[in-house]
This record gives C-alpha cells, sequence and structure tokens, in this order.
C-alpha cells in the first residue's frame, strides 16, 4: 500500500510557492483522472493565492463537462501569460500534451511531473511518477495535504471523478486500499454519489448510444476468442450525423465478451489537415499489457487501458494493429503458460 509517507513532496511544494503564474497542463483526448487532477490541483493552488491556468490541446469530453472550473479551461493558443511553472500532469511524455506547444515555454520555465504511468520524456523536471498508483489524483492529493490545502467539495468532486473513471468504478484491479481511504476522505466532502454515477457512468447522448450499438453488432472476435474488435469509419458517422465525441466509452464495452483478454476499438476520424487517422483504444484484462502495445504505436498509457493515434485510413490501419493485438495475446498466453 502506498502512502503520503513514500513520497518527498518538498521540492514540488518550494516550486509551487516560488511561483505565481502557473500553467497546468494533461493530455490529449483529456480523460477523468487528467481532468479532475488538473482541474483539483487548480482549485487547490488558487486556495493558497496563486494564479494556475489549466491548459488543454482538445475538448472536454461532453461527460466530463460538470466538473468544477472546466469552463475556464484554455486552448494552448488562448494562454496569453508568461508562467512561472509548468506542472504536467497524468503527463510525463511532453508529445502527450499535444502538437509540440509546451515545449516553448522550456527549459527556460522550471518543471513539475506528477503523473502515475510509466512512460516519461528525460527532461530537466522535478518528478513525482509512481505506476503502482491507481491514479494522478492519489499524488494530487497527497500534495495537496503537504502544501496544507484544506480540502472543500469542489476539489474533492474533481479528484474523486479521477479515481472513479481511472479504477472503472473502483473495480479494476489497480484499486489499493489506499485508493479506497483517499476516496472515503473525498466523500466525506458531501460529495453525492448520485451525482456521479450519473455523470460518469449513465449519462451518454443518443447518437452515443447508437454508435456504442453500432460498434457491438459489428464486433469481430479471434478464433481463440480471446481477443474482440469493432470499429466506426467516417462514413457511418457522417451518414447518422455523429460527431468524433459521440464514439467515447465504446472502448469499455469491447470488454464485455465472455472469455475476452484484450478489446481493441477503432475509430476513424479526420484530422485538422484533412488527413485521415484512426484513434486507436486498447483494454487489456490482468496480466494483458496493453500500455505496451499502445506505446508500439507512439501511445501510451495503462497497463489495462490504452491508446494512441495512428495516422492513414481504418482500411490501412486495421489489420497491422490486430495483427499486433494477436502477438500479444499469444506471447502472454505463452509467458502465462512457462509460469505454470
Amino acid at each position: 500500500m502506498c502512502s503520503f509517507s513514500d513520497y518527498d513532496f518538498a521540492p514540488a511544494c518550494q516550486m509551487i510557492k516560488s511561483a505565481g503564474d502557473i500553467l497546468i497542463a494533461g493530455h490529449v483526448s483529456p480523460d477523468g483522472d487528467t481532468l479532475g487532477s488538473t482541474l483539483g490541483l487548480s482549485l487547490g493552488l488558487q486556495r493558497l493565492g496563486k494564479r494556475p491556468r489549466v491548459v488543454f490541446q482538445d475538448d472536454v469530453p461532453g461527460y466530463l463537462q460538470f466538473l468544477p472550473g472546466v469552463d475556464a479551461i484554455l486552448k494552448p493558443a488562448a494562454v496569453d501569460f508568461t508562467p512561472q511553472l509548468v506542472i504536467l500532469v497524468d503527463c510525463a511524455a511532453l508529445h502527450r500534451t499535444g502538437d509540440g506547444w509546451v515545449e516553448k515555454y522550456l527549459p527556460q520555465t522550471p518543471l513539475l511531473i506528477l503523473d502515475h504511468h510509466a512512460l516519461r520524456d528525460d527532461i530537466p523536471a522535478v518528478s513525482i511518477i509512481d505506476g503502482k498508483l491507481a491514479a494522478t489524483a492519489e499524488l494530487i492529493y497527497w500534495l495537496l495535504q503537504a502544501l496544507e490545502v484544506p480540502m472543500e467539495l469542489d476539489i474533492a468532486r474533481c479528484l474523486y471523478t479521477a479515481l472513479c473513471t481511472d479504477t472503472g468504478g473502483f473495480r479494476f484491479t489497480n484499486t489499493r486500499t489506499h485508493t479506497f481511504e483517499i476516496a472515503a476522505k473525498l466523500k466525506a466532502q458531501g460529495i453525492n454519489l448520485e451525482e456521479m454515477r450519473i455523470q460518469l457512468f449513465e449519462s451518454r447522448r443518443l447518437m452515443n448510444v447508437k454508435l456504442m450499438g453500432h460498434a457491438m453488432a459489428n464486433i469481430c472476435q479471434s478464433e481463440d476468442k480471446k481477443l474482440v474488435w469493432s470499429m466506426i469509419d467516417t462514413k457511418i458517422k457522417k451518414l447518422w450525423g455523429a460527431a468524433d465525441s459521440d464514439t467515447e466509452g465504446i472502448a469499455g464495452q469491447m470488454m464485455l465478451v465472455e472469455g475476452v483478454k484484450v478489446g481493441v476499438f477503432l475509430d476513424e476520424r479526420v484530422d485538422a489537415d484533412g488527413n485521415y487517422v484512426v484513434k486507436v483504444s486498447f483494454r487489456g484484462r490482468d496480466g494483458y499489457n496493453v500500455g505496451k502495445l499502445a506505446a508500439q504505436f507512439g501511445g501510451g498509457g495503462h497497463y489495462a487501458a490504452s491508446g494512441c493515434t495512428i495516422p492513414g485510413s481504418l482500411d490501412e490501419v486495421w489489420p497491422c494493429v490486430i495483427e499486433a493485438a494477436l502477438l500479444l495475446v499469444s506471447e502472454t498466453e505463452v509467458k502465462t503458460e512457462g509460469n505454470l
């Protein structure tokens, strides 16, 4: 079990205390952990009289729009101040912040990295990274304690969201005893569990539900039934008048199939330059490292949940992705059998 005393927060606290204008950034395709952690940290730093601004390259998903502070999130082009400190949250690799926008502030600006992903860049920074944690929000919770920031409801809602999403509602194997302990202390601030359940797991746009149905109706399965995948192309989205954001949450549904070990969802999109790209989401059972799979294609994420974006059309991309996924399943099975 991890605890507050396992980490040296003193250097991070000193950096924060020495700065006024602070830029806090998270990764592209923001999820509950990177958003909840950045917003919770920002609210906490505001209580210290700091001037933090949260910056994301990509839009906030619809199901997370309820989080306190979302309306104040900036896009990189809208940053109109010179930061005295840059903090990367849930994002230890610079390329995960987007198209190089954060590099212009480095190395002349001090950098603090807070993350629970193993993937990181070798860049000058004060880093607190622990891959054993369920969510970066756990680090943020302890950092705010070290800074003596009083916990309050809005901060608690942000951090609880981060914990809840990265543990699948406290169902995934990354959930530890200390995760429950932190969640209990956040809940004590007055969190409405009905709101959390509905916002995070039950409130979906009708088009999102329709696309989910389409993906499930066209699901494919490997011969050994341990790999399943599905895909949605731009044609069906255009035909139905759907947005790219309407595919949120579909990846997790791949794991509903009996006996599945790895699930893959491929979502064809058109980027800002008019080129085809495929956003690929991987999900895996305990023992199947899909984070390694995403890294093969320039992406990242967790051991059991990861993703990447690959240039090219769906027809060009999906065969090589599924081939790599099949190889991962096969290698994992051989390794498992060898350990018996």
